[in-house]
């Protein structure tokens, strides 16, 4: 099945580059956040084909009102519309907005973010599962052809 994952950091060659590799794949269509001209401008830089990439631009996209009336319904007397038009110019806010909405199933963020940058929107809108106070997080690391995986090193 392929499934939707978003990569927020869209304005990032090394995103851009994964996305490219991922589309390949019959697992995943990448949906690439960013202006639209800063990623097509690195993309033809380091000759990478998006033709098959969806790019979303936060700033002009027409979801936008969609996800800002989503998040304000999801954050109840938490965040007015003005702040959420605010949050959803941040890509790791607008890509979660995806997520949560059924627009995408997943997000992986992080090559220009921090941690903390990169999950608080996901604990502000997604949520712990009821009882669970606790996060855990990931990354992978590619050294040739040796492959690490690191768990809570934030």
């Amino acid at each position: 099945k392929n499934v939707k994952i978003v990569l927020p950091e869209g304005e990032d060659e090394r995103v851009l580059i994964a996305a490219t590799q991922l589309q390949k794949t019959d697992y995943v269509s990448p949906i690439v956040l960013g202006n639209e001209d800063n990623i097509k401008s690195l993309a033809s830089k380091h000759a990478l084909d998006l033709t098959q990439i969806e790019i979303i631009d936060p700033a002009t996209s027409e979801l936008k009102d969609e996800l800002v009336d989503a998040f304000v319904e999801r954050r109840k007397g938490k965040a007015t519309k003005e702040q959420a038009i605010e949050l959803l110019d941040n890509v790791n806010y607008f890509g979660t907005m995806l997520v949560y909405t059924g627009k995408a199933e997943g997000l992986v963020s992080g090559a220009a973010h921090s941690t903390g940058d990169t999950v608080r929107p996901a604990l502000q809108i997604i949520k712990t599962k009821p009882g669970v106070s606790r996060t855990s997080g990931i990354f992978f690391m590619i050294k040739g052809d040796e492959q690490y995986i690191f768990g809570d090193c934030a």
